[in-house]
């Protein structure tokens, strides 16, 4: 096992007669456009163009994009969807949303999440890969491929790269989560999983760093221009093996400063959970990238209230977040979100 330290270690209705004049201080829609012309930032250190601010956490009907304060949006896909078959593609499933995107705003730029897992394509189970049966409270009993096979990672390697052919060039498309092999298939974690059984599996904590290292390399590989973002939690109980892939992947020479941090579960609780590993994200150098844990209504996951959410997320150098869609469309937090994205643009431009 690795032990390493952690030492080095964003509407069209806001200006409408239909929001009172509390709200007269926020951008409208068509100062939003000249705002925040600047969606994207260039990276000196990495050489590419990073995504700064508040992003919508879904697509849905595309009408969230229309708040002044949605830089823009994350577009949600399943891998097994999107390749139904071996190396046969339905990239509408993608387009499909970004345009709906465009629907309500012009020329946002969207991020990408792919979900694995007990998402993957059945075929990969007839090409030889792997897997084994999990028991989650959420989801019940789910097949999950085996992320460390190696017939796994070829066709994972493979996906990247007919899917950097196909979107790699597209300038809106400004960040890639790693799909993964866990029971979400994006969030690196196996939720009430026992770790008896994932130890069964031949899950390590060697063997989970190397795999998700060997994708990640893949995808940032496919994607030389782009920003590629691991969501990470505690594995097995241990920060140690999270900690270690950060930090290892963003100092991979290769790779350039350009595989940072996913953070999907940060709620503004410094008390809450995974404190290891919160400690190592305040001390951790590169880019993270969030999503808020829940809707603004659910406020038993924000025992600190919600706009402590951002003050947590300034606190770690979080440069990105993703609200749920739910505040773009209720305008529940118009002045935490234009607050949060002030601040992003003035530290990351």
């Amino acid at each position: 096992m690795r032990f390493l330290t952690i030492l080095f270690c964003c509407l069209i209705f806001v200006a409408c007669s239909s929001k009172d004049s509390s709200q007269g201080d926020l951008l409208s829609t068509d100062d939003a456009a000249s705002e925040w012309d600047n969606r994207e930032v260039f990276d000196d250190d990495s050489g590419i163009f990073k995504p700064v601010g508040t992003y919508t956490g879904f697509i849905d009907s595309g009408f969230s994009l229309s708040h002044s304060q949605a830089i823009g949006g994350l577009v949600r896909v399943r891998w097994g969807e999107i390749e139904p078959s071996n190396d046969h593609y339905d990239w509408q499933l993608i387009t499909d949303q970004v345009e709906k995107m465009d629907a309500f705003s012009q020329g946002k730029p969207w991020s990408l999440a792919i979900a694995g897992g007990k998402e993957a394509p059945a075929w990969l189970y007839d090409e030889g890969v792997a897997s084994y049966q999990v028991v989650t409270a959420r989801s019940g009993e789910v097949k999950l491929p085996k992320f460390w096979d190696e017939n796994l990672q070829f066709h994972l390697a493979d996906f990247a790269n007919d899917l950097a052919a196909r979107f790699g060039d597209d300038e809106r498309l400004i960040l890639i989560y790693l799909p993964q092999m866990t029971v979400n298939g994006v969030e690196g974690h196996f939720n009430s999983v026992d770790y008896e059984v994932l130890e069964a599996a031949g899950l390590t904590a060697d063997v989970w760093i190397d795999a998700v290292k060997d994708a990640a390399v893949n995808f940032a590989l496919a994607f030389p221009t782009k920003a590629i973002a691991v969501e990470l939690h505690d594995i097995l109980g241990s920060a140690e093996i999270p900690i270690a892939i950060m930090n290892e992947l963003w100092n991979d020479p290769q790779l350039g400063h350009r595989v940072g941090v996913g953070m999907w579960w940060i709620s503004g609780d410094e008390q809450a959970y995974q404190q290891d590993l919160l400690n190592a994200l305040e001390l951790f150098p590169g880019d993270i990238y969030g999503q808020i844990i829940g809707r603004s209504d659910q406020v038993d996951r924000f025992p600190e209230g919600y706009v402590a959410v951002f003050e947590q997320a300034k606190k770690i150098g979080m440069r990105y977040i993703e609200p749920w869609n739910y505040e773009f469309l209720h305008f529940t937090q118009d002045e935490a979100l234009q607050d949060f994205n002030e601040w992003a643009f003035r530290i990351y431009e």
